[in-house]
Order: C-alpha cells, then sequence, then structure tokens
C-alpha cells in the first residue's frame, strides 16, 4: 500500500508509462474502456502492467481519461484552473458561462471519489473538444487523496477556477482604513 508522501512519485510514475503506450492504440483503446463500470474490467490488463492495483480508483479513472484526451498541461495549478481555461475559451473570456459554473459547482458538490470520477468524463471531453490540456498527475493525486482531503482539494480547484479578480485601478488591499 502506497503512503500519502510518496503519492507524487506514484502519480509521475504512472503518467510516464501512460505517455509511453500513448501510440499504441489496442491498449489506449482498452483504457477508454475503464470509463463505463460496464466494461471497466476491460482496462484492467493495461493498469497491471502500468503497475498500479486494478483496485485503485485513482489509476483506473486517470488511466481512462487520458486515453480519451492524452493532452497534458503540467502548469495547471489544479484541476479548477484547467475547468477555467475550458470554460473561458482558454483564458480569451474572464467571464463564465453559467452552465460551466453551475456543472462546476455539481463537481465541488462531489461526496465521493467515485462521484468526481464520474463527473471528470464530461470535463475531460470539454477538454478534448476545446483543445485545453491537463495536469494528469496533479489529478491523480487528488482523486486518490479525495477520502482524506477533500475540503482542501475542493478549496484548490475552486481558486483555480474563481480567482480573485484585480482591476487595474484597485489599490492593494493594506489591511488599514484610507481616510
Amino acid at each position: 500500500m502506497s503512503t500519502t508522501t510518496d503519492t507524487p512519485n506514484r502519480a509521475a510514475r504512472f503518467i510516464e508509462r501512460l505517455r509511453k503506450i500513448t501510440n499504441d492504440r489496442g491498449k489506449m483503446a482498452a483504457l477508454r474502456r475503464a470509463a463505463s463500470p460496464s466494461t471497466e474490467r476491460q482496462a484492467w490488463p493495461v493498469i497491471y502492467s502500468l503497475g498500479e492495483d486494478i483496485s485503485c480508483l485513482a489509476a483506473c479513472t486517470i488511466g481512462g481519461l487520458y486515453a480519451q484526451h492524452p493532452e497534458e498541461d503540467g502548469k495547471a495549478f489544479s484541476f479548477g484552473t484547467t475547468c477555467r481555461r475550458i470554460a473561458t475559451d482558454n483564458g480569451k473570456d474572464f467571464e463564465i458561462p453559467d452552465s460551466f459554473d453551475r456543472r462546476f459547482r455539481r463537481l465541488l458538490a462531489c461526496d465521493s471519489a467515485d462521484d468526481v470520477a464520474g463527473q471528470l468524463k464530461a470535463w475531460i471531453r470539454f477538454a478534448s473538444a476545446k483543445g485545453v490540456g491537463v495536469n494528469y498527475e496533479k489529478l491523480f493525486w487528488d482523486i486518490l487523496a479525495w477520502h482524506n482531503h477533500a475540503d482542501r482539494i475542493k478549496l484548490d480547484w475552486a481558486r483555480g477556477f474563481w480567482p480573485v479578480r484585480r482591476e487595474a485601478s484597485e489599490e492593494p488591499l493594506t489591511g488599514e482604513a484610507t481616510p
């Protein structure tokens, strides 16, 4: 069993192994089957060959999502940042459409990693359609840690989706009242 301290290394190793099979159409097709509970068992041999336990939700979820959309963005601070880029056409707009705002709120309302995994499928389809990369290493860790750290992860995602807005004319906050 892996501990939280080696999780980033575990995630990095898994993503590196995924990168190596990106051009293997058979393995990628099998991984895409991980997205459905009725066909997920077809992905298990590939997950196992990548060095992960087939009962690991994070590995099965990320393997399936990566197979659908292998474009990465290792600079994205959180999945919330990725969702913001999806909602705002890669940052071309500042305002977030209501439909994406509601969808993101549903993602934050998830109580379990299983619920999150179900919501992520649609976001990855949007990312693929809009050409937005995903930080799969960070997302792997977030799914793996969801049970113990959901509130912190949700806060990180929310900060990425709704960042502090600073106007050019706005004074920096100093904590003191101005006369």
